[in-house]
């Protein structure tokens, strides 16, 4: 299984998450509405942005992409900063967008890359 590669840096200030719900709500003709649980398990979507600190990092990440995952349509491990695990994802839409960013200080540009990953919970 394909791994997300290490060259590809997630900057943790862009980091959000969402989780659908695992629950059935029923309205009722009075009363509260009722609630069930449906699901033992959910889907989490991440939105992160990918850095890239060079043109070849950058370039060896869409030839990943489109190789190794198939553009995005197969699972690969991604290691979650934020529970300290590997969970396996994909990427929640098809197509990139990259965004050239200068660094005037250090006369350089790195690439950021804005993603939407989903795995199971």
């Amino acid at each position: 299984m394909s791994a997300w590669p290490d060259y590809a840096k997630v900057l943790l200030e862009s980091y959000s998450e969402s989780r659908e719900s695992a629950l059935i709500r029923t309205e009722m003709e009075s009363g509260p509405p009722k609630q069930a649980r449906v699901r033992s398990r959910v889907m989490i979507t991440r939105n992160i942005t990918a850095a890239f600190a060079s043109d070849a990092d950058y370039l060896a990440f869409l030839d990943w992409y489109s190789n190794d995952i198939d553009e995005g349509a197969l699972w690969f491990e991604f290691f979650d900063d934020v529970r300290n695990s590997i969970v396996l994802a994909r990427f929640a839409e098809g197509g990139l967008q990259a965004n050239a960013i200068r660094k005037p200080s250090e006369g350089i540009y790195i690439w950021e890359l804005p993603c939407k990953l989903e795995s199971w919970g």
